[in-house]
């Protein structure tokens, strides 16, 4: 690992092991929290690109999101376990 880019092979071995979570469950590719940062691949790169370290405004963006998508998941399970 360097400090300025993951590639996204090594993103999904971090995935796959647990030692990095998706933004959004089930979600191959796309925002990740690995090593207490979010990374990400910029909308404008290429769909080879690596990812990069988010910035902090982009940082407290997805940290909302993860907010929002953990209600929503403990919602889900919440109906599941009634079902």
């Amino acid at each position: 690992m360097t400090d300025d880019k993951l590639s996204q092979e090594r993103v999904r071995e971090l995935l796959d092991s647990g030692e990095a979570t998706p933004l959004l469950a089930g979600m191959e590719v796309g925002p990740t929290w690995y090593a207490d940062r979010w990374w990400y691949i910029p909308d404008e790169a290429a769909d080879d690109a690596d990812y990069q370290p988010a910035g902090p405004e982009l940082s407290e963006e997805f940290d909302r999101l993860r907010v929002r998508a953990q209600a929503i998941e403990d919602v889900q399970a919440e109906l599941d376990g009634r079902r």
